[in-house]
């Protein structure tokens, strides 16, 4: 090793503890494989990020650390031995660029903000959970993101360590999976789990949106793109809440075997203006997803609220004769939706609307 400023990097790095012997061995031989190019970069990013740099570079798996220290393809030898944490039971190719630059047909590196963050991230996640998920793959998503879910993808890994790598490659396993979807789509998806990740006391866990978005994509369900399109991206936390709504309503549609989905985010156009229904079954039933609990709506809110969503579900019962609200809490004991069932049924008198819990949507 010829750089001594390096060399007392790596030393510091083990006299901390932050990597063993094993492990020191290991960042130590991937270094010496670099090229001089390669050993560059690295310099910097060891640089720049001390401990955690020499523990990703004992810890990662030989494609990721390559593709760190070269976007467009390895620069150090392929086998490289070292510490039992590098095996991995996934195989990539450690010769050329990952699909996404490929497509673009440039080899942009990653800016070294974004570098050093998925570093850092990465270095966190403790050796059972590294070995079992895809960090390569991660990392080849987030040079194809825009910058926005480039920041919020290392976020993720950073907050969520293991399952923030798994988010990161189901999002954007979606795009190949859903008609549709389009890579912006899933900047967009990105960006809004970590702002929905940050928020407090707003809905569900990005992982449990996002297992319902696999599910729901596995099934062919319709609409789904357009479901996403429609409220992932943009600051507002509440209009992805309504997305959290529906697709865990979907889903525990599909779990019930009591009714078949025909589409999600059905457009119409009424007298009384266009709409769209958030869930449309088989059987014609209409079903407006509310991801809330109507029974903390405050007294001097009723009247809002009651108006409002009448206001929806007139629009629904023009085209509909079949209509249900799906909540939280228990609909059946809030007034703002016994108002508003009153409301269509009295105006509507062929219009049936039911009052059913998201856990339970299909009635």
């Amino acid at each position: 090793m010829d750089d001594a400023a390096t060399q007392r990097r790596f030393t510091r790095a083990y006299d901390s503890d932050a990597v063993d012997s094993d492990e020191i061995a290991t960042a130590l031989n991937r270094y010496d494989g670099l090229d001089s190019d390669g050993k560059d970069e690295f310099d910097d990013l060891l640089a720049r990020n001390g401990d955690d740099a020499a523990d990703f570079a004992a810890r990662s798996d030989s494609d990721t650390f390559d593709a760190i220290v070269s976007p467009c393809g390895a620069r150090s030898a392929p086998s490289l031995g070292g510490a039992g944490s590098l095996r991995t039971d996934r195989h990539h190719s450690v010769a050329g660029p990952s699909a996404a630059l490929k497509q673009s047909g440039t080899c942009p590196g990653l800016p070294d903000d974004v570098r050093d963050d998925f570093v850092t991230a990465v270095s966190d996640i403790g050796d059972d959970e590294l070995r079992n998920v895809d960090t390569k793959g991660a990392l080849d998503s987030i040079i194809g993101f825009d910058r926005n879910a480039q920041d919020a993808a290392t976020d993720l890994i950073d907050r969520k360590g293991a399952d923030g790598v798994r988010l990161t490659n189901d999002a954007t396993d979606l795009a190949d999976n859903v008609d549709g979807l389009e890579s912006d789509d899933v900047n967009d998806l990105i960006v809004s789990y970590d702002d929905y990740a940050d928020a407090s006391d707003v809905g569900r866990s990005p992982r449990e949106i996002q297992n319902d978005l696999d599910s729901l994509a596995q099934n062919d369900v319709g609409g789904l793109y357009e479901a996403i399109r429609e409220r992932a991206g943009g600051p507002n936390t509440n209009n992805f809440k309504g997305l959290d709504g529906e697709v865990d309503a979907a889903e525990n549609i599909l779990d019930s075997d009591d009714a078949e989905i025909d589409r999600l985010e059905t457009d119409i156009t009424t007298d009384q203006g266009p709409t769209d229904i958030d869930i449309l079954l088989e059987d014609g039933t209409a079903i407006e997803v509310k991801n809330r609990d109507y029974d903390d709506v405050p007294s001097y809110a009723e009247d809002r609220e009651i108006r409002e969503l009448t206001e929806k579900m007139d629009k629904y019962a023009e085209e509909k004769d079949s209509i249900a609200i799906a909540t939280r809490g228990n609909p059946e004991s809030a007034d703002v939706l016994q108002a508003v069932k009153s409301n269509i049924e009295d105006d509507y008198p062929d219009t049936t609307v039911d009052l059913r819990k998201i856990d339970s949507p299909s009635g």
